[in-house]
């Protein structure tokens, strides 16, 4: 039986760990090939290893998806090495643990750079290929701190606390996500975004251990328990698939109920 991807080609960013991976293993399960994006090579050359080995149809491309000449060159490599373009993941982010107003101009503009302009550069270089395809998809990955903010409420409840930056961005990239749906409408081109809760990836489970969102589990979500990297990549899957073609410009919340508390 085909899978849902079958036949479709993906690029995901920042597909050398955690959700990313994640994604890139669920999209190869389902037929698509796939080209991973990422900076740490050796990680992402060992994802590359394992989905193979699993039989999975993948490519590593070392990549700085905030260098545009990176960004452009990596995209065009994917698309001759498999021959199209159907799926673009804006999975690639990262934070800040300094806190406002102590927040560096430096880290502000990282943080920015990393999370919101990344996702214009690899929406610009993939687009072209994406209009070709005659039907394609995009996600960009958000985050639950786009709307919660932070308060003293959530300095007491959440473990890991979002940057101003962090949440800048990730607001500014659902400002984004609805503005090339509109765009992206008339080529029949599908823009969505996920809102990822508290998410306990390997990295985090390894360096803090599980426990660590035990108090927000208990206070703000809906479902008690962690959600998984793989919970965000079946999401992502059905945002990627023909399943979800009259779905564009929508936010989805994955965070056990979270939201529904704000």
């Amino acid at each position: 039986m085909a899978g849902r991807l079958q036949d479709k080609v993906a690029i995901i960013t920042g597909g050398n760990s955690g959700i990313g991976e994640a994604t890139a293993r669920r999209f190869t399960q389902e037929g698509a090939k796939v080209t991973i994006l990422a900076r740490r090579e050796e990680e992402g050359y060992a994802v590359q290893k394992a989905i193979r080995a699993e039989g999975g149809e993948i490519t590593f491309l070392p990549c700085d998806v905030t260098d545009r000449a990176a960004v452009e060159a990596a995209v065009a490599q994917a698309v001759a090495t498999y021959g199209a373009l159907h799926v673009l993941i804006n999975n690639a982010g990262g934070g800040s643990r300094e806190m406002f107003p102590a927040e560096t101009d430096e880290t502000w503009e990282r943080v920015l750079k990393v999370n919101l302009t990344a996702c214009f550069l690899t929406c610009r270089a993939a687009w072209p290929h994406l209009v070709k395809a005659g039907s394609a998809s995009i996600v960009n990955v958000s985050s639950l701190a786009s709307v919660y903010g932070v308060s003293e409420a959530v300095f007491e409840r959440s473990p890991l606390l979002p940057s101003a930056s962090y949440i800048a961005a990730k607001a500014g990239l659902e400002g984004f996500t609805r503005y090339i749906a509109s765009i992206g409408g008339p080529h029949k081109i599908r823009v969505n975004c996920v809102r990822p809760g508290q998410i306990l990836t390997r990295r985090l489970a390894t360096a803090a251990g599980e426990h660590v969102f035990a108090r927000h589990f208990e206070m703000w979500q809906l479902l008690k328990g962690p959600g998984y990297a793989e919970d965000v990549a079946n999401a992502m899957l059905f945002l990627a698939s023909d399943e979800s073609r009259f779905i564009t410009a929508e936010m989805v919340n994955i965070d056990g109920g979270a939201a529904a508390k704000l």
